[in-house]
């Protein structure tokens, strides 16, 4: 019983750092998460920098879009799939392009059973969605780039589209925290051309396609 727990839990600072910088030099993806009363907000991000004389962190955001985390004062879980191992800290610094912690006391080890059943994400089902749509979507042969606002904000953000129909469409992202179900989006020009009508719709699901590793964000189209 005391083997399987020590090989549950990594308590050894040395482990511990050679575990984050085995982390930063593969510069695996890992998923972030943090869970409020309103829902769960996910994230990929990397190890950036690990300081052994301070003992702290950094992580950075795999896209231009950052972070979006509630809040600074909640914990945050942090779990490398390559490795099953997970660790829940608060940050020291909570930045749109880094989160800051400190070198954790303890590292979880998942077992299989328990790694296989983590969906932070909901899996895309091509198949299982064809009958829920009203219009069937068209994928796109060759890379299509949309320009689009956000929420009304100014800054111009950059996605390639997954597909389109006459009654939404699906953007590609690296990352599932790029959007939240309910945002806002317009869709101003593809590819660099300007459309004659901006395409203007609302954020309706969040999927992860594993094959490609990627996600799908779905839009439905609003008048």
């Amino acid at each position: 019983m005391k083997e399987d727990k020590e090989k549950k839990l990594v308590t050894d600072d040395l482990e511990i750092i050679d575990f984050f910088r085995v982390l930063a030099k593969s510069k695996e993806r890992l998923w972030l998460w943090q869970q409020t009363q309103k829902g769960r907000t996910v994230h990929f991000c990397q190890v950036r920098k690990l300081d052994v004389l301070k003992k702290t962190i950094e992580l950075s955001p795999l896209t231009e879009n950052g972070f979006a985390l509630p809040s600074k004062e909640m914990e945050i879980f942090l779990y490398s799939r390559s490795k099953n191992m997970a660790v829940k800290f608060k940050a020291r610094e909570l930045e749109p392009h880094y989160i800051l912690m400190g070198l954790p006391p303890r590292l979880n080890h998942l077992s299989e059973e328990l790694a296989k059943k983590i969906n932070l994400v909901e899996e895309e089902n091509e198949l299982g969605m064809e009958d829920k749509r009203g219009q069937p979507r068209k994928q796109l042969g060759e890379k299509q780039t949309a320009q689009l606002l956000r929420n009304g904000q100014s800054k111009v953000l950059k996605f390639d589209l997954y597909d389109i129909s006459a009654g939404g469409l699906a953007l590609k992202s690296l990352d599932p925290g790029a959007f939240e179900k309910g945002d806002f989006i317009e869709v101003f020009s593809v590819n660099g051309k300007e459309l004659p009508k901006r395409l203007k719709g609302k954020v309706v699901s969040i999927r992860h396609i594993v094959d490609d590793d990627l996600f799908k964000i779905g839009v439905q189209f609003q008048d």
